[in-house]
C-alpha cells in the first residue's frame, strides 16, 4: 500500500477497503472553555473519552474524524491512546478554527506560511511526533460571512490541500455560509469533490444543500442529537428528501460531540447517537441498509482517502 491510496490514522496508514462504519465530525479532546469561559466545552479526560467511544464501538462504529484543531486543544498523543485503547481509527485535523479562536500568528505570518505549516502535519507529523494529520479542518466561519482571517485560513488550506490531496473539512454553522466557503476554496485550485461542508444539517435550507451537491462538494449533517439547532426529525426529514433527489454519494453523517452534556456520563446522547437513535429514524422513513452504509462507510472511504 502506498501512501497515494491510504487513509491515514493516528496510529498509520490504514487501507480504506478496511475502514467501517465512521463518524466525519467529531472532537475526542476539545477546549472551547478558554474562549467561551463555558466549563460544559472542555474535554481533556482520556478515561471519560474511552469509555465514552467504547459505547460507539459496541454500536458498530469503526473510526472517527476528530476535527479538534490547534487552537482548540488539539492532543495528538492523547489520541493515539485512545486510539489504541477502543481500537477506533481516528483521523485528525491541521489547521485553525475560526475568528475568536485564532492565535496571532494567523495575522503575523503569510498565507504561504501557513499553508506550509498544514503541509508538515500532513506529511511528517505534528508537536514533534510522527502523529499525522489527514484532514484539513475544521476550518470555518463565525458568522454569516467571512471575515478577512478566516479567509486567509480558507485560502492557505487550500493550498496545502493542492499540495497532499488532504481533504478540507469546515465549519459552516447556523448561517448559509458554505458557498462562500466554497467559492474562495476554489479560486484557490481545491477540487470541490474533496470539500465536506460541515454543520449543513444547522441550515436545513434545501437550496443551499442543493447548491453545494451540484459543485461537486460532500454535504455533512453533523450536529445529529442537538434538538437545540435543529429536531432531529426535521434533520431526517431534510437528509431522506436529499437521498430521494439522488444525492447518496456525496452526504455524510456525525454528531459533532464537544460538550460534556454530550456525552453518555453526563446524561447526553453520546457518540453512537447517529448509529442508533438517527439510524432508526431513517429506518423508519423508508432508508434502506445499503443506503446507510453508504453514507457512513462508502462515502467515508472515498472522502478520507489520499
Amino acid at each position: 500500500m502506498t501512501h497515494a491510496d491510504a487513509i491515514h490514522t493516528v496510529r498509520g496508514p490504514l487501507d480504506p477497503t478496511r475502514l467501517g462504519r465512521t463518524l466525519t465530525h467529531e472532537h475526542i479532546f476539545c477546549d472551547f472553555y478558554r474562549v467561551t469561559g463555558n466549563l460544559d466545552q472542555l474535554l481533556i479526560d482520556e478515561e471519560l473519552a474511552v469509555a465514552e467511544l467504547e459505547a460507539l464501538v459496541r454500536a458498530g462504529g469503526h473510526a472517527v474524524v476528530d476535527c479538534t484543531t490547534p487552537d482548540l486543544g488539539r492532543n495528538p498523543a492523547g489520541l493515539r491512546r485512545v486510539s489504541e485503547r477502543t481500537g477506533l481509527h481516528v483521523i485528525m485535523g491541521t489547521g485553525w478554527y475560526r475568528r475568536p479562536y485564532y492565535p496571532e500568528l494567523i495575522d503575523r505570518t503569510p498565507t504561504d506560511s501557513l499553508a506550509a505549516r498544514m503541509i508538515a502535519e500532513l506529511a511528517e507529523g505534528v508537536e514533534g511526533t510522527d502523529v499525522r494529520a489527514a484532514i484539513i479542518g475544521g476550518v470555518g466561519a463565525h458568522d454569516g460571512y467571512l471575515t478577512a482571517q478566516e479567509e486567509r485560513v480558507l485560502r492557505a488550506s487550500a493550498r496545502a490541500h493542492r499540495a497532499t490531496g488532504a481533504p478540507i473539512t469546515t465549519h459552516a454553522s447556523m448561517y448559509p455560509v458554505g458557498l462562500a466557503q466554497l467559492a474562495i476554496l476554489e479560486d484557490e485550485g481545491a477540487d470541490p469533490s474533496r470539500v465536506i461542508i460541515g454543520h449543513c444539517d444547522t441550515s436545513l435550507d434545501r437550496d443551499y444543500h442543493l447548491a453545494i451537491l451540484r459543485k461537486g462538494a460532500y454535504v455533512q449533517f453533523d450536529t445529529i442529537g442537538r434538538e437545540h439547532t435543529n429536531p432531529d426529525e426535521r434533520r431526517a426529514h431534510a437528509l431522506v428528501a436529499l437521498v430521494r433527489l439522488g444525492w447518496v454519494e456525496r452526504l455524510l453523517l456525525s454528531c459533532d460531540r464537544c460538550s460534556r452534556s454530550d456525552l453518555r456520563a453526563f446524561g447526553g446522547l453520546g457518540y453512537d447517537a447517529v448509529f442508533t437513535r438517527f439510524f432508526a429514524r431513517l429506518r423508519q422513513r423508508g432508508l434502506s441498509d445499503a443506503e446507510l452504509d453508504r453514507m457512513t462507510i462508502q462515502n467515508p472511504r472515498r472522502a478520507l482517502t489520499w
